[in-house]
């Protein structure tokens, strides 16, 4: 989970990744040295049905967000309630339809679901604390 308590996030209808019970922008998500480089954490916000599932994904001083939802079917792509996505060589897997996406974009390069993304949440780094970021500034 991620620091702090669930009730004490701000929550908004429309967030970076346009997906109810997400959390705000500047939402504290977790310290950056609890995801490994190279690997994968996920955190949840909220309980339930109403529960918002991110992954994070980091290669060295970079971070990556994605809605914890395969794009194959409305699935999290952990298949366990361990708080991790399996990750091989900058790419994490679905567990349930072994779809494979990169780190950078979310794109499944392999399986049922090839040719898509995940959905993105931006994320960045301050402080040592991994925050929900603002879009991109474009």
């Amino acid at each position: 989970m991620g620091s702090g308590s669930a009730g004490d996030r701000t929550r908004v209808s429309a967030d970076p990744s346009g997906r109810r019970n997400a959390p705000a922008i500047g939402t504290d998500v977790c310290g950056a040295a609890e995801v490994a480089d190279g690997k994968s954490r996920v955190v949840v916000f909220g309980k339930d049905w109403h529960a918002f599932e991110l992954i994070v994904v980091r290669a060295g001083e970079r971070v990556w967000g994605y809605v914890n939802e395969c794009k194959h079917m409305p699935l999290p792509l952990n298949l366990l309630d361990d708080h991790a996505v399996e990750t091989i060589k900058h790419h994490f897997l679905c567990d349930h339809h072994c779809a494979r996406f990169r780190f950078s974009d979310g794109y499944c390069v392999e399986g049922p679901c090839e040719g898509q993304s995940l959905d993105a949440v931006p994320l960045a780094i301050r402080g040592g604390r991994i925050v929900i970021a603002g879009p991109p500034a474009g």
